[in-house]
């Protein structure tokens, strides 16, 4: 009787969760930079203050007043083009590059 061996150690080191969390990483650093023309500025307090998750799966807003930014329409925006939900707005023009990011991040 034959016997098969399968050699799964390569296919582990690739997806192991180092790899995932450098992709991650690499993927919210792109976006950070992608999304900042979107952020409302009117003294950039709020675009310096942004960091990623030590695990790369978020991206934060250390502001106080970031959520209301991000969710709260309001008038008078003092940067034409930024306004609230500025990830969604990004994410329409930059998703391929975010996608390249985590994949050259996680060396895949």
């Amino acid at each position: 009787m034959a016997q098969v061996r399968i050699n799964l150690e390569p296919a582990k080191a690739k997806l192991s969760q180092a790899k995932i969390n450098r992709g991650r990483y690499a993927m919210a650093n792109q976006a950070i930079m992608d999304m900042n023309p979107f952020v409302p500025m009117r003294e950039g307090i709020l675009r310096m203050e942004s960091h990623i998750s030590s695990d790369g799966s978020s991206i934060i807003y250390s502001s106080p007043y970031a959520a209301r930014m991000f969710y709260m329409y309001m008038r008078n925006y003092t940067t034409p083009g930024t306004g609230p939900r500025w990830d969604i707005k990004a994410k329409r023009m930059f998703m391929s590059s975010w996608i390249d990011a985590f994949v050259k991040g996680a060396d895949w």
